[in-house]
């Protein structure tokens, strides 16, 4: 595990800053199409996640590359069952990307 560069826990307004790089996203999945996933992110935007995975859970949480401000590219997922509280989780986004960001990451990352 290189601590250097840590995988960001994201939501809907942090994607933009981390295109091109892996990141950790959990949403709830809305609609699946082909080779798509439509997933609401915590703070209720609109993400599209894509990949070869189906998706059995309401709940997940994706590990991908950001490839532009709205679109995940799957690297991986885990399931998190069907009751989640995205609102609590959004407050630990807006928390660990704010002001308790030097908790999670090392200075200066993701800026």
């Amino acid at each position: 595990m290189n601590v250097d560069q840590p995988t960001p826990r994201v939501g809907f307004p942090q994607l933009k800053n981390f295109i091109g790089k892996s990141v950790i996203f959990v949403g709830k999945v809305e609609a699946m199409q082909g080779q798509q996933v439509q997933m609401s992110a915590p703070d209720g935007s609109r993400v599209t996640v894509q990949g070869n995975s189906t998706f059995d859970s309401q709940f997940a949480e994706v590990t991908g590359v950001v490839v532009d401000p709205m679109t995940l590219r799957e690297e991986s997922h885990v399931e998190f069952g069907e009751k989640f509280d995205l609102n609590l989780y959004n407050e630990f986004l807006k928390l660990s990307n704010g002001q308790y960001a030097e908790l999670f990451y090392p200075a200066g990352y993701g800026s």
